[in-house]
C-alpha cells in the first residue's frame, strides 16, 4: 500500500505555516489557522486524487531545518487549532516532530506536541520523531499518546534499530559525518 505524505518542516508547506515567513494579509495567510489554510487544501486535493484506500497525512513541526526551536505563538492555543483542523481534514495519521520530542512544546505548559496532538486529535494516529533513538525515550512518547515512532539519525546509526532494542544489544552511537558535506550559504553568496 502506498502512503502519501505531505512534508512541511522547511518545505513550501512550513513556509506558509510559519508565522516569520508567511506576511501575507489574504486567505493564505494571518493567524495559523490562515497559514494552515495551504496545507488544508493540499490535503483535500490529495485526498481527492488517490482517493479513500490510501492513507495520506502530513508531517507538522515548530522547528524548522535552520530555526530548531522555534514555538507557535501562542502556544496549546496554537495548538489546539492546529491539531483540531488536521483531525478534521480527512488524514489518516499525524507525524509530528520536534527537535527533541519528549520536551514539552511550550514554556509554562508540560504537555509535549504528541501530548497536545493526542489531546486535540485524540482519534488520529500519530507518529512522533525528534532525537527518540534511545529506546526509554521511544518508550515514553508511546506513553504519552504517539503509535510509532519514527528515527532519523538513530536509524542511519543502526538500520536493524528495532532487532537491537529487542535482543537487547548496544546501539551504535550516531556517526555525523554521515551527512556531511553540509551545504551552508557563505558570506560570499549573499546579496551585498
Amino acid at each position: 500500500m502506498a502512503w502519501r505524505s505531505m512534508v512541511p518542516n522547511g518545505y513550501l508547506l512550513d513556509q506558509f505555516f510559519t508565522d516569520y515567513t508567511n506576511l501575507r494579509s489574504d486567505k493564505w495567510g494571518g493567524d495559523i489557522a490562515g497559514r494552515l489554510t495551504l496545507s488544508l487544501a493540499v490535503i483535500k486535493a490529495v485526498r481527492a486524487r488517490v482517493g479513500a484506500e490510501v492513507p495520506v497525512g502530513i508531517r507538522i513541526s515548530q522547528g524548522k531545518v535552520n530555526d530548531f526551536f522555534h514555538k507557535w505563538a501562542n502556544g496549546e492555543q496554537d495548538a489546539r487549532v492546529v491539531f483540531t483542523l488536521l483531525a478534521e481534514s480527512g488524514i489518516d495519521y499525524l507525524h509530528l516532530t520536534e527537535f527533541e520530542a519528549w520536551q514539552p512544546a511550550f514554556s509554562g505548559n508540560s504537555l509535549s506536541l504528541v501530548a497536545l496532538a493526542r489531546k486535540y486529535a485524540p482519534d488520529l494516529p500519530i507518529m512522533a520523531n525528534g532525537s527518540l533513538h534511545e529506546p526509554q525515550r521511544a518508550q515514553d512518547m508511546i506513553a504519552l499518546g504517539a503509535d510509532f515512532i519514527a528515527l532519523g539519525r538513530g536509524a542511519l546509526a543502526n538500520h536493524n534499530w528495532p532487532k537491537r532494542v529487542k535482543d537487547g544489544q548496544p546501539l551504535n552511537p550516531f556517526d555525523s559525518s554521515l551527512l556531511g558535506p553540509i551545504a551552508d550559504i557563505k558570506d560570499s553568496e549573499l546579496p551585498e
